[in-house]
């Protein structure tokens, strides 16, 4: 798709949620059917992640301060002899600024909620019961959708459906999850009953949702329920545990 001013800030608008009421509804009918409007959302939301973090931010002024460093000596006549030496000196700087940068962030992951929340989470399969085995069209569109990380997608026609059964639900929940709405994941994975199948697997993403809320106190009680379940999840909330109770 052609990238436009105009499609770039209708897709801000909708990722910061200041699009008007119509906008946000024919911007959402659209998404639904176009695979490369999802595509450049993806995108967009990516971008604001990674510029979001702070690492990165530092990183980024190190890097221009070498940049411009390295022009101010290009420039300077007295110093054209060494240029050659400081774009050596610069890369090295950037190459162990690379390496600091993934060290400093390993090394810290336990300690951050988010990092944790980062770690243990991958969205619930899909599972191949569902996969081929409906014949309604627009069940298995948004299962493809699902699969391919089309969560927004996903989210637009799901919540329309208010009797998802409880699979339907996780992709919903889990959806809504990838999309920064955590209260309406958190709604659904509470209210997926203990007698079913799925009961476990929404503890899990229940305890997860706390832990990107940034309330791990909160997933505590989760984590020793499913360990006590004996369940699929006992050994991922073992570990979890574990990191949690270290901090």
């Amino acid at each position: 798709m052609e990238r436009t001013p105009e499609i770039f800030d209708k897709i801000e608008g909708y990722l910061s949620h200041t699009l008007p009421k119509e906008e946000i509804v024919a911007f959402e009918k659209e998404l639904a059917t176009n695979q490369e409007l999802q595509q450049e959302v993806e995108k967009h939301r990516v971008l604001h992640k990674t510029l979001s973090d702070q690492d990165t931010l530092d990183f980024k002024e190190k890097l221009m301060q070498i940049s411009a460093t390295i022009k101010k000596e290009q420039n300077s006549p007295s110093t054209l002899v060494s240029a050659p030496y400081w774009k050596i000196a610069a890369s090295i700087a950037i190459l162990l600024g690379v390496g600091v940068l993934l060290w400093y962030t390993y090394i810290n992951q336990p300690n951050n909620t988010q990092d944790l929340y980062g770690a243990f989470y991958e969205p619930f399969p899909v599972e191949d019961a569902i996969r081929g085995n409906t014949n309604n069209e627009e069940i298995q569109s948004v299962v493809k959708n699902y699969a391919r990380g089309a969560y927004d997608s996903v989210a637009v026609v799901l919540e329309k459906h208010p009797n998802l059964n409880s699979q339907l639900q996780l992709y919903l929940a889990n959806s809504y999850l990838n999309i920064n709405q955590e209260e309406k994941a958190m709604s659904l994975f509470k209210d997926i009953k203990s007698s079913g199948k799925y009961y476990e697997v929404a503890k899990w993403y229940l305890s997860l949702t706390y832990l990107k809320l940034n309330t791990p106190k909160k997933s505590i009680p989760l984590l020793k329920e499913i360990i006590t379940y004996n369940g699929a999840y006992k050994d991922k909330a073992t570990r979890l545990l574990k990191a949690l109770e270290k901090k």
